[in-house]
C-alpha cells in the first residue's frame, strides 16, 4: 500500500534549509488542479498526455479545455520505482483525497512545486540561494605598515611649492643625519651586487654617465629623459611615482578625476610654477620610504676618484652628463671595476626620518642627480637603505646581479623600485617548486599581506608569451599607472580616471581565494591536497559549517582543483562565475617612453573592451606585443594607438609603439 499526502509530497529538508524536495507526482497533481481539469473519465495514458501539454488536451467531449492559472508546460518524466511496483501521475491523482474546496495554484507556485520535484526520485535539487546567504567579502590586502619604523616617521606629503625656496635655505645636507662611512670591501660588495663579478665594460658605461634629466620637447617637459640605454629599468617606476605625484597628489584619495588642468596635457609643463624638482624628490622618496624597514635612509653619491682620495660628504658636481671628460671617466671607472679595482667612491648621510631624506634629495635633483652616476647614486642609495644582506634575502637566487647583459634592469631590480622587495617573480604570494614544502624551493612574488596593495602596477609583455603571470596586485594597484615591461625595455602606461584601476568585487574575491590557495599548493599553484582545505577555507573567512559541503562538492581523488576552488568560493559569497568586467568599456590610456633615440614621446592609447576576437575587430593583431601586453590586462581589447607629443608626433602615424628598443 502507498500512501501520499495531500500533495503526493515526500517530506525531505534539505540541510537544515526550509525548503523541501516533492515527487513528481506532486507537480502533476498540482499541474491537473490548478487547471480545473476534468479527469475521471481519462486514461492513464490520456492523464499523463494532459500533464505534459500543460492542461490542454482532447477529453472526448467537443473543444480542448484550457488551463486557467498556469500557462507554462512540463515535461512527462518516467515514472519512478519504489520496490516493484511503480506509481504514475494518474494513479496519485487517484489515490489523492478528494478536496472539494481547494483552490487553483498560482503559476508561481506551480512552477516551483515542478522545479522542486524535478528529477523523479533521483538526487534531490542543489540547495536554494537562500539556504546559504553570501559571506561577507574578505579585504582585498590590509594598508602597508612598517613596524620596524618609529611612529613618527611617515611619507611627507606631495610638495606643490618650488624647490628653489627650500635650496636657498640652508643646506640641510650641511648638518642632516650622519656621515656614510664605507670601507672599500663594503663598496665593492656593493657594486658586485648590481654589476655581478665580472661585468661588461660597455654595460658600466651605460650607468656611470646618466642623471635624471627632464625631456626638453614641448608637452612631455614632465617626462624623464633617458640618454642612455640601460636604466629604464629605474627610469619608468621612478616616472610613475612621479606622475602618481603629478596626478592624483601623491595620496590614497577616492577622487576619480585629476586636475582639470591636466585633462589635456598630461605631461606638458604650461603657464605653472616650476615644480618638478620637488615633485621628482618626493617621487624618489617615496621608492626609498618602501625599501627601506627601519627608520634609516641612505643618501648617497657615486663618483669617480684619483687613486689615494679620500671621498668627501657629496663631491662637487662632476662634469656634465655626456661630455667628453664625463665619457672618459665613465670608461676608466668601468675597467677599474671589471678589474677588481676600486675606483668609485659613495659618499652621504645616513638620516632618521623620510622627511629629513626628501629635502636631501631636493637639494640633489637639480645638482649631482642630475649629473654623471645620478641614476647610479640613487640605485645605491636604495640598495644601502634596505641592506645588500636583505635584498639578496629578497631574491629565490642571491647570486643575480641587479643588472645583467647590456646594461638592462633585472626582475629583481624593477619589484624593488616599485613595491621596496627584490622578489624574483610577478604573481601573487609566494610557491614551492615540488612536492614536499621541506625539501622544496620557495620561490617568491608579492606578498599583498606584506606589501599591501602596490601605488603603481606592471604588465609584461612576457606574459602574453606565456612565460610569467602577473598577478591580480600588479594589475590592479592603487592608482592606474603600470609599468610596461619587455624582454629588453620599460615603458610607462597611465590613466587620467582613478577608477580604471580598481578590482570588481569578483576579481577582488578571485584574488584573495589565489593567495590562499597557492599558499597551500603543490607545483604551479593548481592543485592542493585536501588536507589542506579546512585551512584555506578559514583563510578566506568561511565558517566550518560549510567544510562538509566543500568536501563533497571539490575534493576528487584526495585533492582540490584551482579552477572548481575560484567558482566554488565565488558561489559562497554570491559572485558570479564569469570574469568580470569593468565599469567602462572604453578607456583613454597614454604611453611615455623617455628613450633617445628617437627622443621621448607620449602616445594617446585608446582601449575599447569587446567580446569579439580583436583580430577579427581591426585591433591587436597577431605579432603587435603592444596589444598583446595591454590583452593581459583587458582581454579581447580593440587597441588603438595614436602619437600624443614628443618624438614621432608630427608624422602622425598611428604605429604600435616598440617595446623592444634598450
Amino acid at each position: 500500500k502507498h500512501r501520499i499526502n495531500s500533495l503526493g509530497a515526500r517530506g525531505e529538508c534539505a540541510s537544515g534549509a526550509s525548503a523541501c524536495t516533492f515527487s513528481w507526482a506532486a507537480a502533476e497533481a498540482a499541474t491537473l488542479v490548478s487547471a480545473d481539469m476534468d479527469i475521471s473519465n481519462m486514461s492513464e495514458e490520456d492523464q499523463l498526455k494532459a500533464a505534459a501539454s500543460g492542461g490542454e488536451q482532447h477529453t472526448g467531449r467537443g473543444e480542448p479545455r484550457r488551463r486557467r492559472q498556469c500557462t507554462r508546460t512540463l515535461p512527462s518524466p518516467p515514472p519512478r520505482r519504489r520496490g516493484r511496483r511503480s506509481i504514475t501521475g494518474s494513479t496519485a491523482a487517484r489515490l489523492r483525497p478528494a478536496m472539494p474546496t481547494a483552490q487553483p495554484l498560482s503559476e508561481e507556485a506551480a512552477m516551483a512545486l515542478s522545479m522542486q520535484a524535478f528529477g523523479g526520485g533521483g538526487a534531490p535539487a542543489p540547495p536554494a540561494a537562500t539556504a546559504a546567504p553570501a559571506l561577507a567579502m574578505p579585504e582585498r590586502g590590509r594598508p602597508r605598515t612598517f613596524p620596524r619604523k618609529d611612529a613618527q616617521d611617515v611619507l611627507p606629503p606631495c610638495p606643490r611649492s618650488s624647490a628653489k625656496k627650500i635650496r636657498a635655505e640652508s643646506r640641510a645636507s650641511d648638518t642632516a643625519g650622519t656621515k656614510l662611512a664605507l670601507s672599500d670591501a663594503e663598496v665593492m660588495e656593493l657594486f658586485r651586487l648590481v654589476f655581478g663579478d665580472k661585468p661588461e665594460i660597455p654595460d658600466m658605461e651605460r650607468w656611470l654617465d646618466v642623471g635624471f634629466q627632464f625631456s626638453p620637447l614641448a608637452k612631455t617637459e614632465w617626462g624623464l629623459w633617458q640618454r642612455h640605454g640601460g636604466p629604464c629599468g629605474i627610469f619608468a617606476p621612478v616616472q610613475a611615482f612621479l606622475m602618481r605625484s603629478l596626478l592624483f597628489g601623491g595620496e590614497a584619495a577616492e577622487a576619480d578625476a585629476v586636475d582639470p588642468q591636466r585633462r589635456d596635457q598630461p605631461m606638458a609643463l604650461s603657464g605653472e610654477e616650476d615644480s618638478r624638482s620637488s615633485l621628482l624628490a618626493h617621487a624618489l622618496t617615496t621608492v626609498l620610504f618602501q625599501t627601506a624597514p627601519t627608520s634609516s635612509y641612505v643618501i648617497c653619491q657615486v663618483a669617480t676618484r684619483e687613486p689615494g682620495s679620500a671621498p668627501a660628504d657629496f663631491p662637487s658636481p662632476a662634469p656634465a652628463a655626456g661630455s667628453p671628460e664625463a665619457v672618459a671617466a665613465a670608461q676608466a671607472a668601468a675597467i677599474a671595476i671589471a678589474t677588481g679595482s676600486c675606483s668609485l667612491s659613495v659618499s652621504g648621510r645616513v638620516v632618521g626620518h623620510a622627511a629629513a631624506a626628501q629635502h636631501l634629495l631636493e637639494e640633489a635633483v637639480d645638482s649631482w642627480l642630475a649629473g654623471p652616476c645620478g641614476v647610479l647614486s640613487f640605485l645605491c642609495s636604495v640598495l644601502l637603505s634596505r641592506s645588500i644582506g636583505t635584498v639578496r634575502e629578497d631574491m629565490d637566487d642571491m647570486t643575480t646581479p641587479l643588472i645583467g647583459g647590456f646594461g638592462h634592469c633585472s626582475q629583481e631590480l624593477v619589484n624593488l623600485m616599485l613595491i621596496g622587495e627584490a622578489s624574483s617573480n610577478v604573481f601573487d604570494g609566494s610557491r614551492w617548486l615540488g612536492d614536499d614544502p621541506s625539501s622544496g624551493f620557495l620561490v617568491k612574488g608579492i606578498d599583498g599581506d606584506r606589501v599591501g596593495v602596490p601605488l603603481v602596477g606592471y604588465l609584461s609583455e612576457l606574459e602574453a608569451m606565456r612565460y610569467v603571470t602577473v598577478g591580480t596586485l600588479y594589475k590592479h594597484p592603487d592608482c592606474p599607472i603600470w609599468v610596461l615591461g619587455s624582454p629588453t625595455h620599460y615603458t610607462l602606461l597611465f590613466s587620467m580616471r582613478r577608477s580604471d584601476a580598481q578590482l570588481s568585487r569578483e576579481a577582488s574575491l578571485e584574488q584573495r581565494a589565489k593567495k590562499v590557495f597557492n599558499d597551500n599548493a603543490l607545483d604551479e599553484g593548481s592543485i592542493a591536497m585536501a588536507s589542506s582545505l579546512g585551512a584555506m577555507l578559514t583563510a578566506l573567512g568561511i565558517g566550518s559549517d560549510r567544510l562538509a559541503q566543500a568536501q563533497q562538492e571539490l575534493v576528487n581523488e584526495d585533492v582540490v582543483l584551482w579552477q572548481d576552488f575560484k567558482f566554488w568560493t565565488a558561489r559562497q559569497f554570491g559572485c558570479s562565475d564569469g570574469p568580470s568586467q569593468a565599469s567602462s568599456s572604453k578607456l583613454n590610456l597614454f604611453l611615455y617612453d623617455g628613450q633617445d633615440p628617437p627622443g621621448p614621446s607620449l602616445r594617446s592609447i585608446v582601449v575599447e573592451q569587446s567580446d569579439i576576437d580583436p583580430r577579427f575587430a581591426g585591433g591587436g593583431a597577431d605579432g603587435d606585443a603592444f596589444a598583446a601586453t595591454l590583452h593581459t590586462r583587458w582581454p579581447n581589447a580593440v587597441v588603438q594607438v595614436m602619437p600624443f607629443a614628443g618624438a614621432g608626433s608630427e608624422g602622425g602615424g598611428g604605429g604600435a609603439p616598440s617595446m623592444t628598443s634598450l
